[in-house]
């Protein structure tokens, strides 16, 4: 059987939904929610091919399908990561950020905490500036800030702007 292609999110899956109807969850890590173009398999067994537009990154609880009544939604995989509780300190906040944000690591904000995923280098770094951290298998979630860019900008990074 050929797998169903999906191209676009079709809405966000409310709690309610989620427990009036029945969700086969297709559960992805980071990298694969940041993916545009996989192909994958859903808690029940269905095949996906994802083929999204560039720079769309799958979100939990992303509709991308009805199958038979049944809604396919997004559900971040757990994974290892450091978790960060939020600093009080404004200049700690500020070291670990550009720390983190020199090293290039991605990084999700909660209400509570930063999450970073786990990394040696990070770990390093994070203990020799004194910041509390603590290792959790969970989602990547949580608010998102990429890269700002000026209007009309290509896509090249560089230091020296």
């Amino acid at each position: 059987m050929q797998p169903s292609t999906v191209s676009k999110v079709l809405r966000k899956l409310t709690e309610k939904e989620a427990k009036q109807q029945q969700v086969d969850w297709l559960f992805l890590n980071s990298e694969e929610r940041s993916s545009p173009h996989m192909l994958c398999c859903t808690e029940g067994g269905r095949s996906l091919r994802i083929s999204m537009p560039r720079g769309i990154e799958l979100e939990e609880n992303d509709v991308l399908a009805l199958d038979d009544n049944v809604v396919i939604a997004v559900a971040a995989k757990p994974e290892e990561l450091f978790v960060i509780p939020i600093l009080k300190d404004v200049l700690e906040a500020a070291v670990v950020g550009y720390q983190l944000g020199n090293l290039h690591r991605p990084t999700r904000f909660t209400d509570c905490a930063v999450l970073t995923p786990a990394d040696p280098m990070v770990a390093d770094v994070l203990t020799r500036l004194g910041v509390m951290f603590e290792s959790r298998n969970c989602p990547f979630v949580g608010r998102r800030y990429g890269a700002i860019t000026k209007p009309h900008s290509h896509d090249h990074h560089s230091h020296s702007e």
